[in-house]
């Protein structure tokens, strides 16, 4: 399956967090006490994996197993309500990119310098705001950025406002990545934000607003403002 989707366009993972890495082939049972070990022991490492193994889903076989992970998992959670306390604050660890002078954060150096990581420092906040909110509420059998934030207009009304913004920033930004993909047959996560118009600079530009929206509301919500 890894081969496959390469073939197709889909970069092997550097850091191995593949299904053919051994490691992430486990029993339910088995990934039932490694979740609850990320979770009761929330340091750096075990957050990074929380927000890349968390989005799992049912691809073929017994959905039952799926179930009963997802139980497991807000269980841990219940018993050791901290950790989306520590999840919040993990999600605004990339604030919206834009210097004091409004000037695009770019890379200071390595092979992308000068240019605009589209992925780490604004796909990304809006990614960990939704799984967060998201599992805030219970709910794991929504596993897309763009639906979990329709859901989320659903549960919170009072905050239709910013999460469609985010809905909408998070499209624009999809379009800005693949557009630069396919133009520089790349993965597209590298901008040089001067080969853009104005125009779109001021689009892009205005995706942030949403992040830093959603990321003001998760700082009030979980109290963290102490925490930063």
């Amino acid at each position: 399956m890894n081969n496959d989707l390469e073939t197709v366009g889909f970069e092997l993972c550097p850091a191995d967090m593949m299904g053919s890495n051994p490691k992430w082939c486990l029993s339910v049972s088995e990934w039932n006490l490694q979740f609850n070990r990320w979770i009761t022991m929330p340091d750096q490492d075990n957050l990074m994996l929380c927000t890349i193994f968390f989005d799992f889903e049912h691809v073929y076989g017994s959905k039952t197993l799926i179930e009963k992970l997802s139980q497991s998992i807000f269980k841990s959670i219940e018993n050791h309500d901290i950790f989306l306390t520590y999840l919040g604050r993990n999600a605004l660890q990339n604030p919206p990119p834009l210097s004091f002078f409004r000037q695009f954060l770019v890379e200071e150096s390595g092979e992308h310098k000068n240019q605009f990581d589209i992925k780490a420092r604004s796909m990304m906040p809006l990614v960990d705001a939704a799984r967060l909110l998201i599992l805030s509420h219970n709910i794991k059998s929504i596993n897309n950025t763009v639906e979990r934030f329709k859901k989320l207009v659903e549960l919170e009304p009072q905050n239709k406002d910013t999460y469609l913004f985010c809905i909408e920033a998070y499209k624009d930004l999809l379009w800005f990545r693949t557009e630069q993909g396919l133009h520089n047959s790349d993965s597209g996560r590298f901008i040089d934000v001067q080969s853009l118009s104005k125009l779109n600079r001021l689009k892009l530009k205005r995706s942030f607003k949403a992040v830093k929206s959603v990321q003001e509301l998760i700082q009030t919500r979980f109290k963290l403002s102490q925490l930063m």
